[in-house]
């Protein structure tokens, strides 16, 4: 056989017993939300993902967004499969693309949070209706505790926000919405109910510079959600780890580490007040 025939031989041979591991490890992207500020999400979060990469046998890779619209639109496109998103969030994809809820988390033995209406500690308002003229702060457009549960107050009074507040402005955190509050930049603001009494734990001093003035019914918790174009055996994987985790010496301690007791399948029940509030605040 001609030198060059063998060594092209060699070659095919060569190509076809190279291991399948050669190919580029396939990766999950799961988005984080700005339910917490981004420093404190990345740290809460960064051995939650490696945990996930670990029993998925997959490169979970974290990417984190300041707006809920940009996780939506990574959801959308695929580029993102999961998401640990605010449901008012989950609500306006599920409406627009499908989105669908994978898992809940279960916090203080419940699946249900609430939005907190708060204002300064020195401040004579006692009731929502005193911050007609003043200066509000939102968390986000699809924050349901932190924008749609105020707003939805106001449709029941027959105003808007841009009628009834002098200013308004967006925060992109739950925490800073706490400290606009505390520091005197913003007469009150809505807040994420868990997000308080999480920062209230570690003692952030803004929590104790604010008072409650309302807090709203319960309404479905942010769950983690999946985009609807994800392959469903890689849904399957994702969900079944996340049920484990309990169960897990490591998964129960990252659990410890984010406040959530477990992780268990969603009750589509839960979310029916958010929806109808929705509605009722005219929200797509």
């Amino acid at each position: 056989m001609p030198l060059l025939k063998r060594y092209i031989l060699l070659l095919l041979v060569l190509s076809i017993a190279a291991p399948a591991s050669a190919s580029p490890e396939e990766e999950i992207t799961f988005a984080i939300s700005p339910m917490a500020s981004p420093v404190s999400t990345l740290s809460s979060f960064s051995d939650f993902i490696a945990y996930l990469s670990k029993k998925t046998g997959k490169k979970v890779v974290l990417k984190q967004r300041r707006k809920y619209s940009d996780i939506n639109s990574l959801l959308k496109s695929g580029e993102a499969q999961f998401a640990y998103t605010c449901t008012g969030a989950y609500l306006s994809g599920r409406n627009e693309f499908g989105l669908e809820v994978l898992a809940v988390p279960v916090i203080n033995g419940k699946t249900t949070y609430n939005s907190y209406l708060i204002v300064n500690k020195e401040s004579d308002i006692k009731d929502f209706r005193q911050l007609k003229g003043k200066v509000f702060a939102f968390t986000d457009p699809m924050s349901l505790s932190g924008r749609i549960y105020p707003a939805y107050l106001l449709e029941t009074m027959n105003t808007t926000p841009e009628k009834f507040f002098r200013k308004t402005f967006y925060t992109s955190s739950h925490e800073k919405s706490v400290e606009s509050v505390a520091y005197g930049l913003a007469d009150g603001a809505a807040v994420d109910s868990l997000i308080f009494e999480d920062m209230k734990r570690m003692k952030v001093p803004a929590t104790a510079m604010v008072n409650i003035i309302q807090i709203s019914p319960p309404y479905g918790i942010p769950p983690i959600v999946v985009s609807p174009g994800t392959d469903k055996s890689i849904k399957q994987i994702m969900l079944s780890s996340l049920l484990k985790m309990k169960d897990d010496p490591s998964g129960k301690e990252i659990l410890k580490q984010l406040q959530i007791e477990k992780f268990v399948l969603p009750d589509p029940a839960i979310y029916h007040s958010a929806v109808q509030m929705r509605q009722a605040a005219m929200l797509p």
